[in-house]
């Protein structure tokens, strides 16, 4: 196990002595942003505090958060008044901006994000310092097969791997199957990065399609993203095998930080946080409390970019709910490690009961070896309140036969019942009939919103 890391000095850091750093770039930054962005500055004040006074981790828990609609908000008002795309709270000169990225804009107007040759520099190191948890040295022949054009992931993960001297093959997300077995084949590629849904289909498809199976390419290590595919054993374990062994690899950032923030190791048991000297992780309770980041804590994550130049978020609501572990990793790196347990707007409500898709498809998938891990929830308005029973469709492998099958859906939805506390109808689908939704930037949708019921 690959145990080299590429700045041990920061990343050893733990206890009082990151605490420390953290909180001597975490003043400086809320002081810039308050002298270089009158936008902050407002919005400091009518909050109540004042950077120049800032003097303890209590003082932080009065800072007003930032999330999306503010951000959306921001920007739209920078456009009109000021011509530029990159929001009120700018806090850099628009002309040092040099790699521009955007959001899908799925759920709105896209968002834009702006980079400084410091940022990007940055971010290169973090992407480094990732790079050697993966044991990936210069001369690895890297493979790029995601969305590149404006995705926070794309270009710049490109730009990373040239500067450090990989040899970057950039065929994207939206090459046909046929292209892309062809080219793996010419080329030869180490590793290998797409979102954990594309993996799948890829497994899938290039069967399908080609001449060729994916056992067969000769990828060492795939680096997934975008989704929390590559932190679920049973999602994990299909990739690797349907790569022919292929160590799996989850890659993690945060909105408002310079990525990427952290990624998973062999002993797959969460994923590191590798850049806590410059990107501050806050947990919080469903009051927006902050928790002490101790063992097994569960809340909401929040991050503070302590470096960023440009567009710094303080105290951005990614809205994604996480588990914090800080116990030692069998793999012998340090830093706390984090697991991903769903998204608070992703949250259906079914009769008074939390549910997220995620866990929803974690249960099916480990609650039977008959079922691919594949699922969508079906629900037929917009509302996040869904009645009982809850129409799930559920992706059944190839070639399982027909006799075992109810068995199968009630199995599946006793477990759903025990486990998520909430009632779900199951179909089972055959994997020649089941269809995926993709997003933007090739994240599975795991709920389809129909007009009117599907089954009676």
């Amino acid at each position: 196990m690959n145990k080299i890391l590429h700045r041990p000095d920061v990343e050893c850091l733990t206890g009082e002595a990151l605490k420390d750093l953290q909180f001597s770039k975490l003043r400086k930054q809320l002081v810039r942003v308050y002298e270089t962005s009158p936008y902050y500055r407002e919005k400091f004040k009518t909050a109540g505090v004042d950077p120049h006074r800032f003097r303890s981790w209590e003082d932080y828990a009065a800072y007003p958060f930032f999330d999306k609609e503010e951000e959306r908000i921001s920007q739209e008002r920078s456009r009109e008044e000021l011509g530029h795309p990159f929001g009120m709270h700018v806090t850099c000169d628009v002309r040092d901006i040099n790699r521009v990225s955007a959001s899908s804009g799925t759920t709105g107007a896209p968002t834009y994000i702006g980079y400084t040759a410091r940022d990007r520099a940055v971010s290169e190191d973090h992407f480094a310092r990732m790079a050697a948890r993966m044991g990936l040295v210069r001369g690895d022949r890297a493979m790029f097969a995601g969305v590149m054009s404006m995705w926070v992931v794309g270009i710049p993960s490109v730009d990373a791997m040239l500067n450090l001297g990989y040899g970057v093959i950039p065929i994207g997300g939206l090459a046909k199957t046929e292209r892309l077995a062809q080219t793996v084949i010419d080329t030869r590629p180490d590793f290998f990065m797409c979102t954990p849904s594309y993996g799948l289909h890829l497994i899938k498809s290039v069967a399908e399609k080609t001449r060729w199976r994916t056992e067969d390419f000769g990828i060492k290590k795939i680096l997934v993203f975008g989704e929390p595919g590559g932190s679920i054993p049973e999602i994990r374990e299909k990739l690797s095998v349907g790569f022919g062994g292929a160590e799996i690899y989850d890659m993690s950032g945060g909105t408002g930080c310079t990525n990427p923030l952290g990624v998973s190791c062999e002993a797959h048991s969460g994923i590191h946080t590798f850049a806590n000297d410059n990107a501050l992780m806050e947990i919080l309770d469903k009051d927006l409390n902050p928790l002490p980041l101790e063992n097994g804590i569960e809340g909401e994550i929040v991050f503070t970019g302590l470096v960023k130049e440009c567009q710094p978020l303080i105290r951005w609501r990614d809205k994604d709910l996480i588990r914090v572990y800080t116990d030692p990793c069998p793999c012998g790196r340090p830093g706390p490690r984090i697991e991903f347990r769903g998204r608070i707007d992703d949250m259906l409500l079914v009769k008074g009961v939390n549910v997220f898709p995620t866990a929803v498809r974690d249960t099916v998938a480990r609650s039977s070896e008959l079922v691919s891990g594949d699922i969508q929830i079906l629900r037929y308005s917009s509302s996040a309140v869904v009645e009982a029973p809850v129409d799930v469709e559920v992706c059944l492998k190839p070639n399982v036969g027909t006799e075992p099958l109810d068995r199968l859906k009630a199995r599946l939805e006793d477990a759903i019942q025990s486990k998520l506390r909430f009632r779900a109808r199951v179909h089972l689908v055959a994997s020649s009939d089941f269809t995926l939704d993709y997003g933007a930037t090739g994240k599975a949708k795991l709920v389809r919103t129909l007009s009117k019921p599907k089954y009676k």
